[in-house]
C-alpha cells in the first residue's frame, strides 16, 4: 500500500491490514513480473520466439491462493487478479 493509498484508507475510516505474511509472497511476484519483462525485451528483440508460461502461471496461481487465504483470515478478499484455471479455455501458456 502507498503512503497515498494509506492516508485515504485512514482518513475515509476504513480498515488497514498489515500482513507480515505476504512478505515471501511478494518478493516472488516481483521476482516473476522482473523474469516477464526481461522475456518481453529479449522478444522486442528478436531473440526469443516462444516461451512456455506454464511454471510461470503456477506460481501465480500459488501466489493468489496463498494471498486469498491470508485475506480471508483478516475477513477480506482479494476483488481482482484471481488466476483462471485450465479448464477457463486458456492458452497453454506459450506465447
Amino acid at each position: 500500500m502507498t503512503q497515498r493509498e494509506y492516508l485515504l484508507a485512514a482518513a475515509l475510516g476504513k480498515n488497514i491490514y498489515r500482513i507480515d505474511e505476504l512478505k515471501p509472497t511478494l518478493r516472488e511476484l516481483k521476482a516473476i513480473g522482473r523474469n516477464l519483462n526481461q522475456l518481453t525485451m529479449l522478444s522486442h528483440l528478436g531473440q526469443v520466439d516462444t516461451v512456455n508460461l506454464t511454471a510461470a502461471k503456477e506460481a501465480l496461481c500459488r501466489n493468489y491462493t496463498a494471498i486469498n487465504c491470508l485475506f480471508e483470515e483478516a475477513n477480506g478478499a482479494i476483488e481482482s487478479g484471481n488466476m483462471p484455471t485450465e479448464t477457463d479455455g486458456e492458452s497453454n501458456g506459450n506465447v
